[in-house]
């Protein structure tokens, strides 16, 4: 079964969803001009690829659209507390809504999350199941993240990776070392990310998971170091703003030199 890795380079939330423009003409005959709020909808060539909807400020689902076809593929459901804490997400299929995949998270008296589990399914029995514990600097961020295979409290539950975490004072991620424990139970660094901002406002930053390394400002490059294979992957991003520093636009250029440009659009 095929897991999806939030943590790689392409597909991190803080920026690699990317956008496509048009020409501005054509922008400005055939879609309406939102004012700048949330972020409403993910194009590419002027078709949607992924919309967001809210309950007031509060993200409650994500839908993942077929680029070609314009199907729904996937769409993302949260559940939250009175006090706006996420308590569930959830993947389903666009096709028949069947759960895919699902995390619970668990907070400490702080709020802070403290762990998360991982449930993924194939038909209606969980097929892999996961769990994660955080840890947090001093200044509250972030710091190291460890995935264990199995349930939490089951004795046979296995640590499978370590990510570790470094932060800049402006709360910006700088660098990601990912460990994989080997068959002697010992960790063995397996790549290593870092990354590069600008310093506009990143608009998936108040969106993201707890639990997910996101950075207030947009990136602009990512280079993973795989060591085992001494294989080095590098994305570079371009950004066009509206006046509030908002990115419009959204280019990516991928490790075999093609390019993608993406358009966000936003709402109230």
């Amino acid at each position: 079964m095929k897991l999806r890795n939030k943590f790689m380079p392409a597909m991190l939330f803080c920026g690699v969803v990317a956008l496509s423009s048009c020409d501005k003409q054509e922008q400005d005959s055939m879609e309406p001009v939102l004012e700048q709020g949330v972020i409403s909808h993910i194009l590419v060539d002027s078709a949607e690829v992924t919309s967001y909807k809210f309950a007031g400020r509060q993200l409650s689902q994500i839908n993942h659209y077929d680029v070609k076809t314009g199907d729904l593929e996937t769409f993302d459901k949260y559940e939250r507390d009175g006090k706006g804490r996420l308590l569930k997400s959830s993947m389903h299929a666009g096709s028949n809504s069947a759960v895919l995949s699902e995390q619970t998270f668990h907070y400490d008296n702080s709020d802070k999350l403290v762990k998360a589990d991982m449930s993924y399914y194939n038909g209606n029995k969980v097929e892999y199941a996961a769990y994660a514990a955080y840890e947090y600097n001093a200044q509250d961020k972030l710091e190291k993240k460890t995935v264990f295979e199995g349930t939490d409290g089951d004795s046979k539950a296995q640590v499978k990776s370590v990510t570790v975490y470094e932060v800049l004072p402006n709360g910006n991620y700088s660098q990601e070392k990912q460990y994989v424990i080997d068959d002697n139970q010992e960790p063995k660094l397996f790549s290593t990310t870092t990354y590069s901002y600008d310093t506009s406002l990143n608009p998936f930053h108040e969106l993201a998971e707890p639990g997910t390394a996101s950075s207030p400002n947009n990136l602009v490059a990512a280079t993973t170091v795989v060591h085992n294979s001494k294989k080095t992957y590098k994305y570079n991003y371009a950004y066009t703003y509206d006046e509030r520093g908002y990115p419009l636009t959204q280019s990516v250029e991928k490790p075999d030199g093609k390019r993608q440009t993406y358009r966000y659009l936003y709402s109230n």
